[in-house]
């Protein structure tokens, strides 16, 4: 027999009532010993005939139930009975268990006399065998001395000092003034602790002496919510612990493992620490620790740096000597220089004319600086003006970067010095343009960089001496004027900014600015290297300006766009070809990707003949070999070649190809293509759609779409199709709503014509499936086609019916109709009168209704007069 879904049996224990519980218990055992071991909630009076009666069976049952919101109680309740075979049932497993295992505990208390708490098996064997915090902690407040000292031992260096206190006086109330001495010897006890455990040993009261001490919060301990919320209400306010020191202090810190450990820190002797470090170096999560500290030395800071450079706490000091030990003429190094110069600038601690003077190499240090500082701004805006406007000082500069060792105040200078030497040269190894564009690195970047703090007249004045990757580099990563731009204009052509179309990020105002100078090379580099929109890729294939006073006649093609688009497979790149009228583009199209409407067909073959008469047509049709193409057949359909041909023959045949492509974009032609492509397979049809929408256009024609639909429906899936689209008509909503229904039902088949049930008609004529999720079903009634009332009496079978609406209030569709908690009430009311009707109060008929509804076909109503007809 199928089990029955836990929130049936729980809503069938519920319908039933108190007056039934103990028969119906009785007669359903099994289904009632799944509802106790589940996550259902519990009805109170099934819960207070299973404590009544001591049924061990369920109360077993029970106490392996997931720990959920709803059980909680439940397994409270059970708890505070102190059963100690259950004790390591309820306290080990998952999720939140802090009260239920503090409740575990406090039921021991019950009969603590009970040896079965220290059998092999029992709550105390447990407990010492484990070392988990979450298990331990509550276990300082055990009713078992050996429990508490074990978890002393375990997890004791991790809670806070009142936590050691409580563990304390549970040992005292439990185990004796003997037990608690032997607490004072442990070494993770709080000194302040430890204090107070031999205070009450040595008083006539013990116990009156633990209970009105207060202790110092142990600053050790991580703030825990657990612990706040496990404390007794009455423990006392808590301050900061004294920090450790000498031995105690070095011991501890070999043991952190990693940079958050806490460690208390005020008053400790550095010069110890630094010797101990140097006799056996500390672990590096202590240094680390220890570099945090605003008092920490400045030579236990460096050993932390050298040990883990990235890793440095923002809180530590920062010495001067971080910035001079260092080797930075590593090229990975001036991220952590970087990292160092930054927080030091802005905390003001090393100042930017000292850094530019003493720290070495130039290149690195140069390359680190927070440019966005206004101090080193300032300061290197000074160092540059030495630099003048001689080309000569600038490339001395720009050669002795990569290898020069001094400072950036001694590069200057040796620049200045080696002019002679660079006087009427080029750019050293000057670099062409690159695409993609890369960022700046090494020699070039700190350029840049000191070229952009140089003043306006001396950036025009070296302008003619840059190469055009420099150029590039401005161009792209720093924005320059339009002074200099237009310099770089009158010194290149217009194309030079083609450097700027290098990034799939570049900005769409700059796009269209680019687009404005109707240049083929800008066009080419736009085309290739940026992110056009589909308007704009045709508005350079097809050779149209952007401006008129720009030229006569179509722009020109570059040969790198037919290079690209001959080794290209991306369709958006490729089906702009359509407008161009180019016979060469042309045949890459067709040689590489399909044309799936008459449209997109037709369009190419009269752009063609447009730009370059029937004769290129006619060749186009005749040709057999096409690029990267390997079928013989040609790429356009017979009956497209059919249409072109008859139009070659025609005496104004231009004219008779445009009146049938004006035809073929028409909107009851694309309706008609829509309504085709739904014959297929539904997974095709959205690919119809884009296809569609690449090659006439990314509108529909909605008003032609209603029209067509009010003559003849649209098939379902396209309606589900054609929703997802943001433009979708509100008229057309209720006929999608009821289309996607349909289209979820698991056994309707989606036919293209005949009859187009409802929901209930769809309900009524098809089983509903079990063990997956109702989506069909929450579809209906959350679009207002179905109602619960109609699920209660027409649904099949009944133990998915009922299922379902036993479920339903917490698992109900987001997209509910309005009313729907009268709605659910309405049905709550009509089954109570259904199932009141049919079986009464007699535990029998319920006891085989619910056996007969694993198997049972039929709906609700039919498996209660069947099971009425049973009892009769």
């Amino acid at each position: 027999m199928a089990t029955l879904d836990e929130s049936l049996l729980s809503a069938t224990f519920r319908l039933a009532g108190p007056a039934l519980a103990p028969d119906l218990m009785a007669r359903l055992r099994e289904e009632a010993m799944a509802l106790v071991s589940g996550r259902e909630p519990l009805p109170d009076y099934l819960v207070d005939e299973m404590f009544a009666t001591g049924d061990g069976e369920m109360i077993w049952a029970l106490s392996g139930c997931p720990l959920t919101h709803e059980r909680e109680p439940v397994l409270l309740r059970l708890a505070a009975l102190g059963y100690t075979a259950l004790g390591p049932r309820l306290y080990r497993g998952y999720g939140d268990r802090r009260k239920l295992r503090a409740a575990v505990l406090e039921g021991a208390k019950r009969n603590l006399d009970d040896p079965d708490w220290h059998e092999p098996d029992g709550l105390v064997e447990y407990l010492l065998n484990t070392s988990g915090l979450d298990e331990l902690r509550p276990a300082l407040r055990a009713p078992f001395p050996r429990v508490v000292r074990h978890a002393l031992k375990s997890v004791g260096v991790k809670v806070g000092a009142n936590d050691q206190l409580a563990a304390c006086r549970a040992v005292l109330a439990y185990g004796g003034v003997n037990e608690l001495a032997e607490l004072a010897e442990l070494p993770v006890l709080h000194p302040a602790v430890a204090e107070l455990v031999r205070r009450a040993v040595a008083a006539p009261d013990p116990a009156a002496v633990l209970e009105t001490a207060s202790v110092p919060q142990d600053a050790e301990a991580p703030a825990d919510t657990a612990s706040a919320e496990s404390a007794p209400a009455d423990t006392a306010p808590a301050a900061k612990a004294p920090a450790l020191s000498g031995p105690s202090l070095v011991a501890r810190l070999r043991e952190v493992t990693w940079a958050r450990d806490y460690v208390p820190l005020d008053g400790a002797d550095w010069d110890l620490l630094l010797a101990e470090h140097q006799r056996d170096p500390l672990p590096n999560g202590a240094l680390l620790v220890l570099a945090a500290h605003q008092d920490c030395s400045e030579e236990l800071v460096l050993e932390a740096y050298k040990k883990a450079p990235r890793h440095l706490p923002d809180t530590s000091p920062l010495p001067w000597r971080l910035l001079t030990v260092p080797d930075w003429s590593d090229s990975y190094s001036r991220f952590d220089l970087s990292k160092l110069l930054r927080r030091g600038l802005q905390e003001e601690v090393y100042p930017i004319d000292r850094v530019l003077a003493e720290i070495k190499p130039a290149r690195t240090v140069l390359n680190a600086l927070p440019y966005k500082e206004d101090s080193v701004r300032e300061a290197l805006t000074g160092l540059v003006a030495e630099l003048g406007d001689d080309f000569a000082v600038w490339r001395a500069l720009y050669s002795l970067l990569p290898r020069f060792t001094g400072t950036p105040t001694e590069l200057v200078a040796a620049a200045r010095e080696q002019t002679a030497k660079h006087r009427n040269k080029p750019w050293p190894r000057p670099l062409a343009p690159e695409y993609p564009v890369s960022a700046p690195e090494g020699a070039r970047a700190v350029f840049l960089q000191l070229y952009r703090l140089a003043t306006e007249d001396v950036r025009l004045a070296l302008a003619e001496h840059l190469d055009q990757r420099t150029i590039q580099h401005l161009l792209v990563h720093h924005q320059p004027s339009a002074a200099l731009r237009d310099r770089f204009i009158a010194l290149h052509g217009v194309s030079v900014l083609a450097g700027l179309a290098s990034s799939w990020e570049l900005p769409e105002d700059i796009i269209g600015e680019l687009l404005l100078h109707d240049d083929p090379e800008i066009n080419a580099k736009l085309y290739i290297n940026t992110p056009l929109t589909p308007k704009q890729r045709r508005q350079i294939l097809s050779g149209r300006r952007s401006r008129p006073d720009s030229g006569e006649g179509p722009l020109p093609l570059t040969e790198e766009v037919f290079v690209e688009l001959r080794n290209s497979g991306r369709r958006h790149w490729l089906l702009p070809i359509v407008e161009a009228g180019d016979p060469r583009l042309a045949r890459i199209l067709l040689g590489k990707i399909k044309l799936h409407t008459l449209a997109g067909q037709l369009l190419l073959l009269v752009r063609l003949w447009e730009r370059r008469g029937a004769e290129e047509v006619r060749g186009l049709l005749e040709e057999t070999e096409f690029p990267e193409r390997r079928s013989k057949k040609h790429p356009l359909p017979a009956a497209t070649q059919k249409i072109v041909r008859s139009a070659l023959e025609a005496p104004d045949g231009l004219a008779e190809l445009r009146d049938r492509l004006a035809h073929a974009q028409s909107p009851a032609s694309q309706a008609g293509h829509l309504r085709d492509a739904a014959e297929g397979r539904r997974d095709q049809l959205a690919s119809a759609l884009e296809r569609l929408s690449e090659e006439t256009g990314p509108d529909l024609p909605w008003p032609e779409l209603l029209a067509e639909h009010g003559r003849d429906p649209l098939p379902d899936a396209l309606l589900v199709e054609l929703a997802k689209r943001d433009d979708f008509p509100d008229e057309l909503r209720p006929d999608w709503r009821l289309a996607e229904m349909r289209q979820k039902h698991p056994a309707h088949p989606h036919r293209l014509t005949g009859p187009r049930p409802t929901a209930l008609e769809l309900l009524r004529h098809h089983q509903l499936p079990a063990y997956i999720q109702q989506d069909w079903l929450n579809t209906a009634v959350s679009y207002g086609q179905l109602t619960l009332s109609e699920i209660l009496n027409s649904a099949r079978p009944a133990r998915v019916a009922a299922t379902y609406l036993a479920k339903y209030s917490s698992n109900r569709p987001e997209e509910s109709p309005d009313g729907m908690d009268e709605q659910l009430c309405r049905v709550r009311q009509e089954a109570v009168d259904l199932i009141a009707a049919h079986l009464g109060k007699d535990p029998e008929g319920w006891a085989v209704a619910m056996r007969l509804m694993p198997e049972f076909t039929g709906t609700l109503p039919e498996l209660l007069a069947t099971t009425a007809a049973v009892i009769s």
